[in-house]
């Protein structure tokens, strides 16, 4: 059965009740807050012992007259049947692996079983966006102009967990009503230098250089660069039309309107398919060379520029 993993996130009533936890997808935030949140729930409700196994052969089927209901965590995916999971009697099982053809096989194993829950885990969107946010602002009992509240949504992220912490933080300081001036404020600063940076990009190289290093230091910092870069981008591969584009750009960067505009006027058919090129290559190496993703940054930005100008 297919589980919404927003809803599961936000119903705090929600059952755990499946004998089997399919979590996949390609946004590995959410996939992670995902699996925390059914360990820690399945944890407290029944007290489980819970073991991480390389796959269900490597199970050790000893179990002593007092042993604790068990929760697998399933790192591969060898041998997956229906019929071995049962044969566990009340033990609970859960898989927690990125998409591929052989995730999906396993997958449709699972969809039509009432008990197992299967969870797909990918960027949100904008209607996952503010169900997330009026979710956050009844709880907090926060309010928000209705003008302000779509430059809200257009501010944070698409990636669950770096957005949860742009929440907490408006959180913390608990404003009456949340104005313009909170939200520049609160969200984080690196948004406006990630900007910057994407905004120098028809400037010199060794000027895009000297600004990625100034402010592109660690791991994290890289991360969050190339995700916020990624909105531009996919603003100039989705929209076909240049006003569809001027429609959908984001108001709070009225500012830098005309200079959008100016990028999305370069782009043929053609760089539209380098641009999705490069953005996929780009992805499978910072999730596999997380520890190089300051260089992988760089260069990404610098083959962006390179599609741009030619």
């Amino acid at each position: 059965m297919k589980i919404d993993p927003i809803n599961l996130i936000l119903n705090k009533e929600f059952k755990y009740n499946a004998n089997v936890y399919f979590i996949s997808g390609n946004e590995i935030t959410l996939m992670n807050k995902v699996k925390d949140l059914i360990i820690k729930n399945l944890d407290k409700n029944d007290s489980l012992d819970v073991q991480t196994v390389k796959n269900l052969k490597s199970i050790n089927r000893d179990v002593g007259l007092f042993n604790k209901r068990r929760l697998y965590i399933v790192v591969e995916l060898d041998e997956v049947e229906e019929n071995l999971i049962d044969s566990f009697d009340d033990d609970v099982f859960l898989f927690y692996c990125e998409n591929s053809p052989k995730v999906n096989s396993v997958k449709r194993k699972f969809l039509k079983n009432k008990k197992s829950f299967v969870i797909d885990c990918y960027e949100l969107n904008k209607d996952t966006k503010i169900k997330i946010i009026n979710n956050f602002l009844l709880y907090n009992n926060l309010e928000i102009e209705k003008k302000l509240f779509w430059n809200f949504v257009d501010m944070l992220d698409n990636k669950y967990m770096l957005l949860e912490k742009e929440l907490e933080k408006i959180k913390e300081i608990h404003p009456e009503n949340i104005n313009y001036d909170t939200l520049i404020k609160t969200i984080s600063k690196i948004d406006l230098v990630d900007d910057k940076i994407f905004f120098k990009l028809m400037s010199a190289n060794e000027d895009i250089i000297n600004t990625y290093n100034s402010k592109i230091t660690n791991q994290t910092e890289a991360s969050k660069f190339y995700f916020t870069i990624k909105k531009f981008t996919s603003l100039i591969i989705d929209n076909e039309e240049e006003k569809d584009f001027e429609k959908n750009i984001p108001k709070y960067l009225f500012r830098e309107k005309k200079t959008l505009v100016s990028i999305y006027q370069r782009f043929s058919f053609k760089k539209k398919k380098n641009l999705i090129n490069l953005l996929f290559k780009t992805d499978i190496a910072m999730r596999k060379n997380a520890s190089l993703s300051v260089v992988i940054g760089l260069r990404f930005l610098l083959n962006l520029k390179k599609i741009i100008i030619s």
